[in-house]
């Protein structure tokens, strides 16, 4: 995982995503931490990209939070948390698609 290559919002929703995982004594760093710093934003850019593509994104808000909730806590000991294996995947992939786009956001009518 390359942070440099990320913009300041995606390196903000990450370190958000790392805060939540902490607060909550948990050890892994998942995607649902970083599913949760993206459906807290209060600009609501996530969850007016579920909308949109047809999903509800309270209903997304709710699961999520459930699961964050379940996960296993940890106390005690140093409080660092790690990358989980599959949160590494989401990184990976998005850095592959980020490549293949092209350098110039497309206009949005």
């Amino acid at each position: 995982m390359n942070q440099e290559k990320y913009t300041d919002r995606a390196k903000g929703f990450l370190q958000a995503g790392q805060t939540i995982a902490l607060r909550e004594n948990h050890q892994q760093f998942t995607p649902e931490h970083l599913l949760k710093a993206l459906t807290d934003d209060p600009e609501g850019m996530a969850a007016g990209l579920i909308d949109r593509a047809g999903g509800s994104s309270r209903t997304v808000k709710q699961l999520n939070d459930a699961v964050v909730a379940k996960m296993p806590r940890v106390t005690g000991g140093g409080g660092g948390i790690y990358l989980t294996p599959a949160l590494a995947r989401v990184f990976a992939t998005a850095e592959k698609a980020a490549e293949k786009a092209p350098d110039e956001p497309a206009a949005v009518p």
